[in-house]
């Protein structure tokens, strides 16, 4: 059997269409060198054979093949790598997120370059020194205090940029993390789309599929993700790559992100009173995951209830008593917090929580009517006999767990919502809420302190005791709660009016009968600033000190916190640099490289020409010779 006349020539032509649209291939990697996220492509060829043998042939027929078959264009990429990629690079936005807010903290409390605290507390005792050797107090008095509110609007002042900031990395995280990854899905779910109905037509996409990798890239970035790869089958023997990518839970639980053209949500909700983030994922199927695990607070809203109640009782027995209003006042508002959706009656002695089937009485005068209780199982909270959403109560308990364990959620929830020891273990996330209630507990011991060192003396009577004029010794409290609460905090504090206005003076001796030089309790005072005393949460203690190192203590906690997470942050760079210069090795351009397998197809092509004209001169010869 002969091969035919022109197969050979079909040969040539084909090795010079191959060589050709691999040259145009090169020429792509070359343009593109500098293209940010493209990958490497290449020319997929196969050798065409001949086709099956047949019951004519013979021993002696010897079969050729029918030259080069090109089957398409591909990119070179490493699976492998790509899921190594996607795992670090969210450790990469944990740490840079945590970085970035205990950053946010340093703002507030690091005084390496600047006065502030440390030198209002050094302020405080040279004021006070001075105070304990004169014998004129009056003039010394007000220098204390012009000293002392010094130090409480430094207080205001921290405690007001620590709203801010926790506001600012809220904001960004509502506004602008959850608004990014819900566009980044919305955008995979289109490009895989796209990428299906050009697949369907013959064309590989290659293009887009680059862009859809950058952007899975960077919705790793921000939860842990599992990125699937399927077969949906068109026909019989024709199918096509349907993607499908999975969060990963801390618990090894797969919640289904974007399954081809369809996705889920993100969304978010700060507490005002407790002041957490709660994020749940809501799929498309409108299956809800939470993603923060804080369960609402009963408790504190029923005991804020009885306190109403209670006050509500002893204010119909004195009702001209205006100190007990004002308290009901603040409660009252204190529990609008936390239950948005109460209503207040026009003598403040009802309160009821609009429903959307009706009116349920919380409060009637000195009775609570209905308190609230929570479900966990179904994650729902009940009053009376109505069951609401979990979200009713502004308040969360104390378990800051969230469900995933890397990305740029886990690293900004942790620090919006964990508090360290506060939470009631120590092993969490020192995020704001610690250093918020590290600050208050230092306001509220000096306060407390200063008070009771200022506390009138009493006779045996239990009477103030009258100095040698018959006039009440001095004292009271120096410091009082804007707010009514019991507890100082860095917001609350305030320096007594009644100080300010010379009706209560700072206690300078122990005696009020003692001489007029006699400053002993001012020493105390003094010596109060240096004494060490126990700093503690309940039964943890942050530490033993006095006030200005308790201070130092917390910027010093706060470096060591911005330590250890640059360091973190430096390691996991490390990593991935390390793992994308592998990636590049196998899916970027190296104008080397390309430029060797530029010259490589030139010469297949030439070669490819020159076979096409020595079969031409073979033909020829053929056509000469037989013709004459």
């Amino acid at each position: 059997m002969l091969r035919a006349t022109f197969a050979g020539f079909s040969v040539a032509r084909g090795a010079m269409s191959a060589s050709q649209k691999a040259l145009d291939v090169t020429g792509q990697n070359i343009s593109n060198v500098y293209t940010e996220g493209y990958t490497r492509q290449r020319l997929d060829q196969v050798s065409f054979a001949s086709g099956y043998g047949n019951y004519a042939s013979t021993n002696y027929v010897t079969q050729i093949g029918n030259g080069v078959l090109v089957t398409g264009v591909s990119q070179l990429r490493d699976p492998y790598l790509d899921i190594q990629y996607r795992n670090q690079i969210a450790n990469v936005g944990m740490a840079d997120s945590k970085a970035s807010a205990l950053g946010e903290l340093a703002d507030v409390f690091d005084e390496t370059m600047k006065s502030a605290i440390k030198d209002a507390f050094s302020d405080l005792e040279s004021k006070l020194l001075d105070l304990a050797n004169s014998t004129g107090a009056e003039l010394d008095d007000s220098i204390v205090r012009s000293s002392i509110q010094s130090l409480v609007s430094l207080f205001h002042f921290n405690a007001t940029s620590l709203a801010s900031k926790r506001e600012e990395v809220t904001s960004d995280f509502e506004t602008g993390s959850i608004r990014k990854i819900n566009a980044l899905m919305k955008e995979i779910a289109e490009l895989n789309k796209t990428i299906k109905s050009s697949h369907t037509l013959g064309y590989p996409a290659l293009e887009l599929q680059d862009k859809r990798n950058q952007r899975l890239d960077e919705l790793a970035s921000y939860v842990p993700i599992e990125v699937i790869y399927k077969d949906d089958w068109l026909s019989k023997t024709e199918k096509v790559d349907s993607l499908e990518v999975n969060m990963i839970l801390s618990d090894g639980t797969k919640v289904n992100l974007i399954d081809h053209n369809k996705y889920g949500e993100f969304s978010s909700e700060t507490y005002a009173a407790s002041k957490f983030t709660h994020v749940t994922f809501k799929d498309a199927n409108n299956n809800v995951t939470n993603i923060t695990n804080a369960t609402p607070s009963t408790g504190k809203v029923n005991d804020l209830m009885d306190e109403i109640a209670n006050l509500n009782g002893q204010i119909a027995a004195n009702p001209t008593d205006s100190a007990l209003t004002e308290r009901r006042t603040q409660l009252l508002n204190t529990l609008k917090s936390y239950v948005p959706g109460i209503s207040i009656g026009n003598n403040s002695d009802t309160v009821e929580l609009q429903t959307d089937t009706g009116t349920i009485s919380l409060i009637n005068g000195g009775s609570v009517d209905n308190k609230f209780t929570f479900n966990q199982a179904n994650n729902t909270v009940s009053v009376g006999n109505q069951e609401l959403a979990a979200n009713t109560l502004n308040v969360v308990e104390n378990d800051r767990s969230i469900s995933i364990n890397s990305g740029t959620f886990n690293g900004t929830l942790n620090m919006l919502n964990s508090s360290g020891v506060f939470d009631g273990d120590a092993t969490t996330v020192k995020g704001f809420g610690y250093y918020e209630h590290a600050f208050d507990l230092l306001v509220n011991e000096f306060a407390s302190v200063f008070n009771g060192l200022n506390q009138p003396t009493l006779d045996a009577n239990g009477n103030p005791a009258l100095d040698a004029n018959g006039n009440p010794g001095a004292g009271g409290n120096l410091f009082v709660t804007s707010d009514g609460s019991s507890s100082f905090t860095a917001a609350n504090i305030k320096v007594n009016d009644e100080w300010i206005k010379g009706n209560i003076q700072l206690k300078t001796k122990l005696d009020p009968m003692s001489g007029t030089t006699q400053n002993d309790n001012i020493n105390k005072f003094i010596a109060s600033l240096n004494d060490k005393r126990d700093f503690k949460n309940n039964n943890d203690t942050l530490y033993n000190g006095n006030f200005y190192n308790y201070y130092v203590d917390i910027e010093s906690t706060l470096g060591i916190d911005q330590q250890a997470t640059d360091g973190l942050l430096k390691n996991h760079i490390t990593v991935v640099n390390t793992i994308a210069q592998s990636k590049d090795q196998v899916s970027g351009v190296s104008l080397d490289e390309e430029g060797i397998t530029l010259m490589q197809y030139q010469q297949s092509y030439t070669a490819a020409a020159r076979l096409m004209t020595t079969l031409d001169d073979t033909l020829q010869t053929l056509l000469n010779t037989v013709g004459s």
